[in-house]
């Protein structure tokens, strides 16, 4: 892992191989963005390549800068970075526009996404490892933690496979309605919560089979893992469960699906053929979620060391050492 520091702008790249001939990632903007969380973003991305057999590495960006000089810095970081565009595949993230990153867009060959593209290729993903990791989803009760506009693809998924949503949170609070919450209630989104939070309610609480859960890295800490009843935790976003909380949850006998697995669709995506409709992306990342946890089924570690080791051994087929940590949050 390298970072690369630019001379024009206060901001970073974090390059997670360096001899990967491509790596992609994205680029946040705010006052202080952290390296420590550029890398685990990285990581994981490096470890969703490995797991599809790709060749390529993960990558993430940071910018310092205030919002009211963010435009100027912004551009400063597209122009510094360009001449390494052909390598370095660097799209937008908080704080950051695709419009705003136009000019690095030249020789990117991947397929661009719209947003609601990918939050549906991610929820594809997530239901895919939930309904694998229980045999089915008809009937079984699930709780999100990071619950917002992007669970829209989510909560449509669940309830089309019988799924019940029994619990959601935002970092406004939590609620929770074990009869199941409606389709017009879950489509009021985060301003469900906002409105109706119970301050003494813990979604990570909740009886319930499966807790998706994507709100932030470390999102489950080994505190928080004490108070889970679910079977399964499947993320929403990148490493949202901590290595200690993992050695918990494993003594409890629940099931961490990895994240780098359930957040494949939009890599395949990206790196498939353009034109491609929908439902055929999102037949291809069930198909491919279910194919790989289809290999690490009952593996002793569970399923994200397991599906881990699997990326390793890709990852030796073309490095001579492994990048040093797993997509573990600390």
């Amino acid at each position: 892992m390298r970072t690369i520091t630019l001379s024009t702008v206060d901001a970073f790249v974090i390059v997670d191989l360096d001899d990967a001939p491509v790596s992609t990632g994205i680029v946040r903007q705010g006052p202080k963005i952290l390296p420590s969380g550029a890398e685990d973003l990285a990581r994981s991305l490096t470890y969703t390549y490995a797991a599809l057999g790709m060749q390529r590495g993960g990558a993430s960006a940071g910018i310092n800068a205030p919002d009211d000089a963010k435009d100027d810095a912004i551009a400063a970081f597209a122009t510094e970075l360009a001449p390494q565009a052909t390598t370095l595949l660097i799209g937008p993230g908080k704080g950051v526009t695709a419009a705003d990153l136009a000019g690095l867009r030249t020789n990117d060959p991947r397929v661009a996404l719209t947003g609601a593209q990918h939050d549906s290729l991610v929820a594809a993903g997530a239901v895919a490892a939930a309904a694998h990791s229980l045999g089915g989803l008809d009937g079984a009760l699930v709780a999100i933690e990071g619950f917002g506009a992007p669970s829209k693809a989510l909560v449509a998924q669940l309830l089309a496979q019988g799924a019940r949503v029994v619990g959601v949170a935002t970092a406004k609070g939590s609620l929770r309605n074990l009869d199941g919450f409606s389709a017009e209630d879950l489509a009021a989104s985060a301003a469900l919560v906002g409105e109706g939070a119970d301050p003494a309610f813990k979604v990570l609480g909740v009886e319930c089979d499966v807790l998706f859960a994507g709100s932030k890295i470390g999102a489950i800490d080994h505190k928080g893992a004490a108070f889970l009843t679910a079977k399964a935790v499947v993320p929403t976003s990148t490493i949202p469960v901590t290595a200690k909380a993992l050695a918990a949850l494993q003594r409890a006998g629940i099931a961490v699906l990895p994240d780098f697995v359930t957040l494949a669709g939009p890599v395949l995506a990206a790196w498939g053929a353009a034109g491609r409709d929908d439902a055929a992306l999102l037949a291809e990342t069930t198909a491919t979620v279910r194919a790989i946890l289809d290999e690490v089924a009952g593996h002793a570690d569970g399923p994200l060391l397991a599906s881990c080791y699997r990326a390793e051994a890709f990852l030796r087929t073309w490095q001579t050492t492994l990048p040093f940590g797993r997509p573990l949050a600390a």
